[in-house]
């Protein structure tokens, strides 16, 4: 039995996740982790969402707890979702923002060109793996997965980017570094390959 806690930023729809993880052939014990971090301690695996949530609030969510967040997280495989993957970096172009400063990249806006590939970047795009994983295993390279965003990574350390996709130009998709699993795209909703991913994270070990 693997326990799985899921941020619960008090708004935005968790619904999608916990359908994929229902649909698992693992047996899991779902918890939803709010501000005062009960049950935390009993989970093995976190899951940080992203779609629907402003930035600012999920920053200040773990500003406010930095401290018991990071003795928390140390023994847990952590995934961590579009702005859930954002907020562990530097800083971020939307509301010029600090992040946690967990790894060394900012986080950028977009420039709107007019033409083609306007913002928010919406829709199914390529993910080409650039590094061999575990958590990408039985996943083809080029597979398309489904991207709803304004911003995008500047990693400073490129050795931890495992997928690149472009839009305008070509940004980390994917970034993993010791037990963290970081995704721009969301494969809650990104169906076959989403259930892979999903698949291969509760199967990961450290």
């Amino acid at each position: 039995m693997i326990n799985v806690g899921i941020v619960d930023f008090g708004f935005g729809n968790l619904k999608s996740i916990i359908q994929i993880l229902k649909k698992i052939k693992i047996d899991l014990n779902i918890y939803l982790i709010n501000e005062n971090f009960k049950n935390f301690k009993k989970i093995d695996k976190l899951i940080i969402p992203g779609q629907g949530f402003n930035y600012k609030w999920i920053f200040n969510f773990f500003k406010n707890n930095f401290h018991k967040f990071i003795n928390l997280i140390i023994n847990k495989t952590i995934l961590g979702i579009c702005v859930g993957k954002q907020v562990f970096f530097n800083k971020s172009e939307e509301f010029d923002s600090e992040s946690l400063f967990l790894f060394k990249g900012n986080i950028k806006k977009f420039i709107n060109n007019y033409f083609k590939n306007k913002i928010p970047n919406i829709g199914w795009k390529k993910v080409f793996f650039i590094n061999n994983h575990f958590l990408l295993n039985n996943l083809n390279n080029s597979n398309n997965f489904y991207f709803s965003h304004s911003y995008y990574l500047i990693p400073f350390e490129n050795n931890y980017t495992f997928g690149l996709t472009k839009n305008r130009i070509c940004f980390s998709s994917i970034y993993i570094k010791n037990n963290i699993f970081l995704l721009q795209f969301h494969p809650e909703k990104s169906f076959k390959q989403g259930f892979l991913i999903f698949n291969n994270f509760f199967n990961w070990k450290i």
